[in-house]
């Protein structure tokens, strides 16, 4: 028995003594004070235990009971002690003991004792055990009866050696057969005939597995194509010829034994291997997918990548698999450069994964799908404003004119936008240039040139402006006479007859007028909203941060009024403007300054100390309610 004076390393020790979980109290007692007094006098820390024994007893055994170390029973009239951790003990001795190699694994014949039902979980070895090791249960008993075909004797393994200290075990166990029997020629001999050509290897593993067996068990968790047959010809082998034996000894048992589970675990890591090679060449044709057109995907759009035999891939690896592998690919950087995978945002704040090596083709492919239905846009814009007798900036100045564009490429393609605003294109445009990788026609996505958007789409404004007047009747080509007829509409005025679209045609109806208005202010929001929302966030997420910053109340209940004060007043000040404001014009100059003007003539909200973040919080708002009202 240890020495230990602590109550529950004597107890302990009483059981092992005594081979049995269960503890008479009073006979403990008395066995305690004896051997206290016998040790105390050569161990003075035994001494507290030789005065007042059966009160220090019951004081300590309460608090052990209370720390789930033991229980106590109420089954017989004295009560008993049962040490729950008796049985997994007795185990994690056996299984230190690398000297019982010739014995068979232990189980409740071979240790004198009964396992309680409720605490053993029996499987089968050539079944359920290949289960388990697929979903290992963390809850559960944590002692397993392996059942083995054929009678051949059951054995216990606590579960947590399983697998790893019960195939050592099992691989001790074969090194003794082979040594102790003479049969190491003998296997060989038999091996080298199954495979042809493979006697050295056929060596190595044998000597391997007399002379460092506990080495074998990574050949074996690695699921090798070579190791996985020569492991399964071995545990075969070994299995028929022991049970062609009529008397067994304690070797054979345990070597029987050894060859169920080395077979069994040994499908397993097979199995788990071609899985694992399986996974992984799914993954890598995620990353094949992302190399085909139309080069940007959604998640979605991801989730239902397929393999070429039409298989989807999720199928084969998990949801967060694929999510594990495209963090890895969008944060992974090498030599100081961009992941291979980038993500940009779109309107509605839907993330697109595109492929860094395809950026540069997928915006050639979005300005070329784009431009057309940008020029005609610009175009019909422009007829329009003619045929009505006015004129807008763009059509006088490059600057507004790329305006006018960048508006349309947000109306017809957030994404292009949000690629050509994002800093990272530059950048991938820089390594091309630096790698030599970049074609003389993609120099003009790179932004350090400042090429204007009209440069492009290889907008010509002059083209486009002449475009718009030749579809009018020929006298709008005439200065001298648009001049007169405008002065005679008077300004700001627009012929809203049935003949004002020219001869011939009719005019829009006000539905018409009111869904262009409309498109321009979605086209004009969407710009703000990309020009003062972070890539990392939509509108919602990005208020509740600013949110954040400016409402400081501790009270919840007086933050939450706060804001609704503000959020009232931010309507209502935009309502105003709106009514009084017919021609309203929204721009993000527009906005700021009417933010400002809330901040700054409403006096409760000069007492606040984070002003700028509360300015930045009703721009957005207001960004919110325009386009909810749109």
């Amino acid at each position: 028995m240890e020495h230990k004076t602590d109550l529950y390393s004597i107890l302990t020790g009483y059981a092992n003594k005594n081979n049995s979980p269960y503890i008479d109290p009073d006979s403990f007692v008395i066995y305690l004070e004896k051997y206290a007094k016998k040790m105390a006098e050569e161990l003075p820390e035994w001494f507290k235990w030789t005065e007042d024994t059966g009160a220090r007893f019951r004081s300590e055994l309460a608090t052990l009971a209370e720390e789930e170390k033991l229980e106590l029973l109420h089954d017989t009239p004295n009560g008993r002690i049962y040490m729950p951790h008796f049985y997994q003990r007795l185990l994690e001795q056996y299984y230190a003991n690398d000297d019982k190699v010739d014995s068979p694994f232990p189980n409740d014949s071979s240790l004198g004792i009964t396992i309680p039902d409720n605490q053993v979980r029996s499987m089968g070895v050539s079944s359920e055990l290949y289960t388990y090791m697929e979903r290992p249960k963390a809850t559960g008993p944590d002692i397993i009866r392996l059942n083995f075909p054929n009678e051949v004797p059951s054995a216990l393994v606590i579960k947590s050696f399983i697998p790893q200290r019960l195939i050592e075990s099992s691989l001790l166990k074969i090194r003794n057969y082979l040594e102790e029997y003479g049969n190491k020629e003998y296997t060989f001999s038999r091996l080298s005939s199954q495979l042809a050509g493979k006697d050295a290897i056929i060596r190595d593993m044998l000597n391997k597995i007399v002379n460092r067996p506990l080495d074998c068990f990574s050949g074996i968790a690695e699921g090798g194509e070579f190791s996985c047959t020569f492991w399964s010809l071995l545990s075969n082998l070994i299995k028929n010829d022991i049970e062609k034996k009529n008397d067994r000894l304690g070797g054979d048992i345990a070597a029987l034994q050894s060859a169920h589970v080395i077979d069994h675990m040994n499908n397993f890591y097979k199995a788990a291997a071609l899985k694992a090679r399986e996974k992984e060449q799914a993954l890598k044709m995620l990353e094949r997918n992302f190399t085909k057109a139309p080069y940007q995907y959604t998640l979605d759009e991801i989730i239902k990548f397929t393999s070429p035999q039409g298989k989807l891939l999720l199928g084969i690896y998990s949801r967060d698999e694929l999510a594990e592998r495209l963090e890895l690919l969008i944060n992974e950087s090498k030599d100081n450069k961009l992941p291979e995978l980038l993500v940009f945002r779109g309107f509605k704040n839907e993330r697109f994964y595109i492929l860094k090596s395809k950026l540069l083709l997928l915006c050639i492919r979005l300005v070329a799908d784009t431009r057309e239905k940008i020029k005609s846009e610009i175009s019909d814009h422009w007829q329009s404003l003619l045929r009505n007798y006015k004129k807008e900036p763009a059509m006088d100045n490059e600057r507004d004119f790329d305006k006018l564009i960048l508006v349309n490429i947000v109306k017809f393609c957030p994404l292009l936008y949000s690629i050509l605003e994002d800093p990272k294109l530059q950048l991938v445009c820089d390594e091309l240039e630096k790698s030599r990788e970049l074609p003389p026609s993609c120099q003009i996505f790179n932004r350090g040139h400042d090429i204007s958007y009209a440069e492009l789409f290889l907008f010509k404004r002059r083209d486009l402006l002449d475009d718009a007047r030749f579809r009018l009747p020929f006298w709008y080509s005439i200065p001298f006479i648009v001049f007169i007829i405008a002065l005679f509409r008077g300004p700001g005025s627009s012929n809203t007859g049935k003949n004002a679209e020219g001869p011939g045609k009719e005019a829009r109806s006000n539905e018409e007028i009111s869904l262009d208005r409309s498109r321009d202010l979605q086209g004009t929001l969407r710009e703000i909203e990309f020009n003062i929302v972070p890539q990392n966030h939509n509108l919602d997420s990005y208020l509740e941060e600013l949110k954040g910053r400016w409402v400081r109340v501790i009270d919840k209940k007086a933050g939450e009024n706060l804001v609704e004060d503000v959020n009232s007043l931010v309507r209502d000040s935009l309502r105003q403007t709106l009514r009084n404001n017919k021609y309203y014009r929204v721009t993000y100059d527009n906005l700021k300054e009417l933010a400002s003007n809330i901040v700054n003539n409403t006096p409760s909200l000069n007492v606040l100390n984070a002003r700028n973040a509360l300015r930045t919080y009703i721009e957005v708002y207001l960004v919110k309610l325009l386009e909810n009202f749109n």
